[in-house]
């Protein structure tokens, strides 16, 4: 009887410290916001080659991000060799939201630049990061980049339009 009860405390005492480091964060209930980028937007403009490139931005954590920390995003573009290799760097930006909050579910397009930036001809990968510097306290800093590949010709981009 001996060896049963102490076969039974070992394997209580592995559930619970298993129990206790898997799942802290649910036992804890430590709420945070994750960052990710939905898409590249393609929004016509008025007139044409007036197009704007927009990131569209979602919480998909448990809590709202910080007001008093702004929301940025960073975008390379890289020139497709012939299609094939992203290698030559030839436009970045940054753009981003003064300071305001983004509730859990919400989403926000955040403009980061126009046509008349952009290249002329080709190929070209976009590689877009929410939070690039992680100022942002998030429950998964992993998930934040985005890329996606565009045809210009003669300035007008061809990709996602919404």
């Amino acid at each position: 009887m001996g060896k049963n009860t102490l076969k039974r405390s070992l394997i209580v005492g592995i559930i619970v410290l298993f129990l206790s480091t898997a799942c802290l964060h649910v036992v804890a209930g430590e709420e945070k916001p994750d960052l990710i980028i939905e898409d590249l937007l393609i929004l016509p403009g008025h007139h044409p080659y007036e197009e704007e490139f927009r990131c569209r931005v979602k919480n998909v954590g448990d809590a709202s991000t910080p007001s008093d920390k702004d929301l940025d995003i960073s975008v390379t573009v890289r020139w497709k060799t012939f299609g094939l290799l992203p290698l030559i760097p030839v436009r970045e930006f940054i753009g981003g939201t003064g300071g305001s909050s983004l509730a859990p579910g919400e989403i926000k397009d955040i403009p980061f630049a126009t046509t008349y930036r952009m290249p002329l001809f080709g190929f070209y990968t976009f590689y877009c990061t929410v939070d690039p510097e992680h100022k942002i306290d998030e429950s998964n800093n992993q998930n934040n980049v985005y890329t996606e590949t565009v045809l210009f010709i003669l300035q007008a981009a061809f990709g996602s339009w919404p």
